[in-house]
C-alpha cells in the first residue's frame, strides 16, 4: 500500500475501518440513546418535584405569615435547601408568588367552569362564577389576605416566566367573566349598553371589597356602631350586581 492510499485529503485511512475518520466507534445504535432519554427524563421529574415542594413550603409559609415579611430565605428554610439552590428554580420572591397563585389558579379553573355550567343565560353564568368565587375565599381567609396583600405592594418584578405564566392564569378568569358578560348581551340578559371589560373588572375590584369587609368583621363593629350582619355582603353583594346588570331592570 502506498503512502498516498494511507491519507487521503491529510487524514489516516485503514482499510479495515469503515467509520468516518477521526472516529473508532461504530455508528450510535438508536437504542443506544434510550439510557440518555430515561436519564434526562428521570432529571426532570426530580427537577419538578423539587419545584413543587418548594411551591409547598412557599404556599404553607404565605398562609403562616402573609407575602410583605416573605423572605427567600425563609422559604429555603422551609425547603430544606440552599438558598443558592432556591435561586435555581426561581430568580426572586415575586416570581415565587406568582408561581405559586399561578398553581393554585390552575387547580381551581376547572371548577369555577363547571360551577357555571347549568347557566341557560349569560347573566345566570356570571352570577354562578361570582358565587364560587365568593365561597372560596369566604372559606379560605388566609389565600384572600395573601391575595390582597400582594396586590397592595407598590412594586413587583413582572419580569419572570413564572410571572407570565400567572398573569394568563388570570387571563382565564378574567376571561370567563368577560365570556359570561358578552353572551348575556346576546341572549338579552344583560344590558347591551356594559362596557364588558370593565364591568368585568368593577365586579372583581368590587367582591374583594366586600370579601374585606366580611374576613375583617370584627375590626369593622368597633368602627360602625350599628347592628350588621357583615356574612351577608356577599349575597346583597350578588344581588346588587344583577339588579344592575338585568336587561329588566332587576325585575329577574
Amino acid at each position: 500500500m502506498t503512502d498516498s492510499q494511507l491519507v487521503t485529503d491529510g487524514h489516516p485511512s485503514t482499510p479495515e475501518s469503515p467509520h468516518p475518520r477521526g472516529s473508532d466507534r461504530a455508528p450510535l445504535d438508536p437504542t443506544d440513546e434510550a439510557p440518555v432519554t430515561a436519564a434526562a427524563k428521570r432529571r426532570a421529574r426530580e427537577r419538578e418535584a423539587r419545584r413543587e415542594s418548594i411551591l409547598d413550603a412557599a404556599e404553607a409559609l404565605l398562609a403562616r405569615t402573609g407575602p410583605r415579611t416573605l423572605t427567600m430565605d425563609d422559604v429555603a428554610r422551609e425547603a430544606t435547601l440552599s438558598k443558592g439552590a432556591l435561586y435555581l428554580y426561581f430568580p426572586g420572591k415575586d416570581a415565587l408568588i406568582a408561581a405559586v397563585a399561578e398553581r393554585r389558579l390552575a387547580a381551581q379553573l376547572p371548577d369555577l367552569r363547571a360551577s357555571a355550567e347549568g347557566a341557560t343565560t349569560g347573566l345566570e353564568r356570571l352570577l354562578e362564577l361570582m358565587n364560587h368565587f365568593m365561597k372560596r375565599f369566604v372559606n379560605d381567609p388566609a389565600i384572600f389576605r395573601t391575595m390582597v396583600e400582594w396586590l397592595l405592594e407598590p412594586r413587583v418584578d413582572d419580569l419572570s416566566e413564572d410571572f407570565a405564566a400567572y398573569r394568563a392564569r388570570v387571563a382565564e378568569v378574567f376571561g370567563l367573566l368577560f365570556e359570561a358578560i358578552e353572551r348575556g348581551k346576546r341572549d338579552g340578559s344583560i344590558r347591551n349598553d356594559i362596557d364588558t371589560m370593565h364591568q368585568a373588572l368593577q365586579i372583581w375590584s368590587s367582591s374583594l371589597g366586600v370579601l374585606l369587609m366580611h374576613h375583617n368583621a370584627e375590626g369593622m363593629k368597633k368602627r360602625v356602631l350599628v347592628p350588621l350582619d357583615f356574612a351577608r355582603l356577599p349575597e346583597l353583594h350578588t344581588e346588587t350586581i344583577r339588579r344592575a346588570l338585568a336587561n329588566d331592570g332587576g325585575a329577574r
